[in-house]
């Protein structure tokens, strides 16, 4: 059973189904923005009374329909739950309750599959733009300035697997400060990099230097990488009002400087000897 034909297979699941009280479609395709390869993202709506059961069940009120090959809960005991079918459609399921404001989304972003208790009609037109956390931001900055530090750990002991690893660690940071720069309504799925940052952006993602197992490579990818998402970090925190972690980066500066000879703040990107 292919996407297309098992959102309407769900949907007459859920008419069927006298606890379920409405069923929206989310994601990139509830917002009118996906494509063949984007996912399923269901929310689901029960009374209060029903939901602990609801909760128990979902797997096999899902296995109605759909043979399930795998079955995850990224976040243990919260309703929400990852699923991948046979046909390896993928399908992300949160079960919530008829309580006003506990169907979290608007309009723009919802499909109602069906809507017997009117939770669409509740929903606010469109989400207001949500400006970054300070606390999340400061904490991105110092686990950049963390794992940028562990370089020479990785060089001192010639442990260059590990040193790619480290590299990556620091790219993704960089993806997710450009992500939150642009303050949008609601977090959004990382696999959606090219509808969401501007072309600027995605060009300078694209094009990152990627680490080879030598000491070169990631010495000057690690650069790379800091001389990209510091200035662009210092600058979100004075935006947003965050704390710049301002001794951890001139230790880290410092320690780098020390150990491998190398600073970011230099105009090559490759080692300095």
């Amino acid at each position: 059973m292919l996407r297309d034909e098992l959102i309407d297979t769900l949907r007459e699941l859920a008419l069927e189904d006298p606890q379920v009280q409405a069923l929206f479609l989310g994601g990139s395709l509830g917002e009118g923005a996906g494509d063949a390869h984007s996912d399923i993202d269901l929310i689901l709506v029960v009374e209060p009374a029903d939901h602990r059961a609801f909760v128990l069940g979902a797997r096999a009120w899902l296995d109605q329909v759909a043979k399930l090959v795998h079955w995850f809960e990224p976040h243990p005991g919260l309703p929400l739950f990852s699923a991948v079918t046979k046909d390896w459609v993928r399908v992300d399921l949160t079960v919530t309750v008829t309580v006003p404001g506990q169907t979290h989304g608007a309009k723009d972003r919802l499909k109602p599959l069906m809507d017997r208790c009117g939770a669409y009609e509740a929903l606010p037109d469109r989400l207001a733009p949500r400006t970054a956390d300070p606390a999340k931001v400061e904490a991105m900055v110092r686990e950049f300035l963390r794992v940028l530090g562990l370089l020479t750990v990785a060089v001192g002991r010639r442990e260059w697997a590990s040193a790619v690893t480290g590299a990556g660690l620091l790219r993704q940071q960089l993806i997710s400060l450009l992500i939150e720069q642009l303050d949008l309504p609601a977090p959004p799925g990382i696999k959606n990099l090219a509808r969401l940052l501007p072309p600027k952006d995605l060009e300078l993602v694209t094009d990152l230097p990627l680490a080879e197992p030598n000491r070169d490579s990631v010495i000057s990818t690690n650069l790379a990488y800091a001389r990209l998402f510091l200035p662009r970090a210092k600058a979100l925190c004075e935006r947003i009002g965050a704390a710049w972690p301002e001794d951890f980066e001139t230790a880290t500066r410092a320690h780098l400087r020390r150990e491998l000879g190398v600073d970011w703040a230099g105009p090559a990107l490759g080692v300095v000897e």
